[in-house]
C-alpha cells in the first residue's frame, strides 16, 4: 500500500561498511582466513580494517590453466606475480622476509595464515590502496605496491588509470520477453476486493 500519510524521506548520509576507494591511511589487518568453497576450492581471505570498523578485503583463488594461462611457464608467471603480491603484506610486518619453499596452492595460503595472523594483535598502521572492481565492489588493488607501513614518509603507492575509482555504472536488465509470442507479460493485480475487482 502506498500512503501520502506514511511515506517517509531519509536525511542522514549512508555510512558504508567498506573502507572508501583510493589511498587510506592508519588501517589495520584485521583478519587472515584460508577457506573452501562449497564446491571445494580453497582460497585466502585477508581482511583490513579502518579505525572506523569498516573493512575490505583481498581474496586469492588458485591459478589454473585456462585460455590466457596455456604453458606450465605462464601458470608459473602467474603464480610468482600472485605470490609477490601477498608478499607485499608480510613484508610490512618482518624487517627480514621468512623463507618458504611450497609445493602447492595449500601449502602457501596455510604459510600466509601462519605468518600473518600473530601480527594482527600488533594493530600495526598501514597505508593501503582500495579500488572498485569491474562489477562494482570493493577490492585491496592488485596493480603495483598496494600497501605499506605508515612509518614510510614518502609513499611508494601510485595510482594508475586502470585502478577504477568511480564504480563502474550497471544498468538494471529488463525482464525478457516471451521468445516465442515475442510479447512481455501483462502486469496483474493479485489483490482484489471482496467482489472480486481490483478497488
Amino acid at each position: 500500500m502506498y500512503s501520502t500519510k506514511t511515506a517517509t524521506t531519509n536525511n542522514n548520509e549512508f555510512v558504508s561498511n567498506y573502507i572508501p576507494v583510493g589511498i587510506n591511511d592508519n588501517i589495520t589487518l584485521k583478519e587472515v582466513n584460508t577457506n573452501k568453497t562449497p564446491n571445494g576450492r580453497d582460497f585466502l581471505e585477508i581482511i583490513f580494517e579502518n579505525n572506523q570498523g569498516q573493512t575490505v578485503s583481498m581474496t586469492e583463488w588458485k591459478n589454473e590453466k585456462n585460455q590466457w594461462i596455456k604453458t606450465d611457464e605462464d601458470l608459473q608467471r602467474r603464480d610468482d606475480t600472485q605470490f609477490g603480491r601477498i608478499l607485499q603484506i608480510v613484508d610490512c610486518f618482518y624487517d627480514n622476509r621468512p623463507e618458504f619453499e611450497g609445493s602447492n596452492f595449500v601449502e602457501m595460503i596455510n604459510w600466509v595464515q601462519t605468518t600473518l595472523s600473530p601480527m594482527i594483535a600488533q594493530k600495526k598502521a598501514l597505508r593501503l590502496k582500495v579500488v572498485y572492481d569491474n562489477k562494482g565492489y570493493v577490492r585491496v588493488s592488485q596493480n603495483g605496491i598496494f600497501v605499506e607501513p605508515m612509518s614510510i614518509t614518502e609513499s611508494q603507492i601510485k595510482l594508475f588509470k586502470r585502478d577504477l575509482l568511480e564504480r563502474p555504472i550497471v544498468a538494471d536488465v529488463e525482464p525478457a520477453t516471451d521468445p516465442l509470442t515475442g510479447n512481455s507479460a501483462p502486469v496483474t493485480e493479485t489483490n482484489t476486493g471482496a467482489d472480486g475487482l481490483p478497488f
